[in-house]
């Protein structure tokens, strides 16, 4: 899994990895721990920034998220975690 640096305040990613996979590690984490409560907006742009990868990385890592049932998005809105055992969909958070 990706690990932060405190020292220099960046991300270092295993090389034998994609990092689409070890950043969906830590999102996944962020989520089932409460750090991201229900409703909690993720914003790409913030992530990217985070983790300094390009948003396609970012939208792989995303895809897989909804895929698992961990968020949902609304279009032109975002992506919004859900709550354990929501079966929010975009069309109904409208």
């Amino acid at each position: 899994m990706a690990r932060y640096v405190e020292h220099t305040r960046t991300w270092e990613f295993d090389e034998d990895r994609s990092r689409w996979e070890q950043i969906l590690e830590v999102l996944v984490v962020r989520i089932d721990a409460g750090e991201w409560g229900p409703k909690f907006k993720i914003s790409e742009v913030k992530l990217m920034e985070e983790f300094g990868v390009a948003r396609p990385t970012i939208r792989k890592a995303m895809e897989r998220l909804r895929a698992a049932d961990k968020i949902y998005t609304v279009p032109n809105l975002g992506s919004f975690v859900k709550s354990a055992g929501d079966g929010t969909t975009a069309s109904d958070a409208e």
